[in-house]
Formats: structure tokens, C-alpha cells, sequence
């Protein structure tokens, strides 16, 4: 059985002793880098969160600048489209006109081609019934 007497206090002063000495040469360092690695992580990752957050600013900053890259894109599409019609309009005016002044030459010119076959075809009429004359009633009219 265990005896209670003199060397049950030397053991407990000797494990006083142990556990203040263990506390001075183990634990306290022990402590310490614990703390101080708690302390780093705590740094690194509240620097962790402001990146992230400074990348979700950053993303939200590049959807909207696309964003509105794509709409200013689709403008200057509609505006090119609306300059493209209107050049078009012009040339199929121009040409339009250009067509009618040509068309108009060509009426001039082939009315007065017909008003000169007329002339002489009228001649040519006078000339042939005078002769068809001439034949039919058998003399000079």
C-alpha cells in the first residue's frame, strides 16, 4: 500500500519543481510559437480575404466594363448599319438619277430618230403614191 510520509512531499515539491521548470523551458515557447503562428495565420488570411474581396471588385469592375463594351459595340454596329443604308440610298439615288438622265437622252434622240423617219417616210409616201398614181391612171399627175 502507499505510505504517506515525508517522501510523498518530497515527490510533490520535486513534480511542483518539474511542472514550473517544464512550464519555463517547454510550454511557454510552446505558447508563444502557437500564438504567433495563430497570429500569422490570422494576418494571412484576413490578407486572403482583402485579395479576394479586391478580386470581386476587380471581376464585378470587368463584367461591367464588358458589359458596356458590348452595348457601345452594338451601337456603333447600328450606327455603321444606319451610315451603310444611307450611302446606299445615296448611291441608288445618284445612280437613279443618272439612269433617268440617260433614259431621257436616249427618248430625246429616239424621238427625233422617229420624227426624221417620218419626214422621210412622208417623202418617200409622196413619192411612191405619185408614182402608184402615175402607174394607176396611166399618166403624170
Amino acid at each position: 500500500m502507499v505510505e504517506i510520509n515525508y517522501s510523498l512531499l518530497i515527490q510533490m515539491a520535486n513534480f511542483l519543481i518539474f511542472l514550473v521548470v517544464m512550464n519555463f523551458v517547454l510550454y511557454r515557447p510552446i505558447r508563444r510559437i502557437v500564438a504567433e503562428r495563430k497570429r500569422f495565420i490570422v494576418e494571412k488570411q484576413e490578407g486572403i480575404e482583402s485579395i479576394e474581396g479586391q478580386m470581386r471588385a476587380g471581376l464585378a469592375d470587368y463584367e461591367t466594363r464588358l458589359k458596356e463594351a458590348r452595348l457601345s459595340g452594338a451601337q456603333r454596329i447600328q450606327e455603321l448599319k444606319a451610315a451603310g443604308y444611307e450611302q446606299e440610298k445615296e448611291l441608288l439615288r445618284q445612280v437613279s438619277e443618272q439612269t433617268a438622265g440617260k433614259v431621257q437622252k436616249l427618248r430625246e434622240k429616239i424621238e427625233k430618230d422617229i420624227a426624221v423617219a417620218r419626214k422621210e417616210l412622208k417623202q418617200q409616201v409622196k413619192a411612191f403614191s405619185g408614182e402608184l398614181a402615175q402607174k394607176i391612171l396611166g399618166r403624170k399627175v
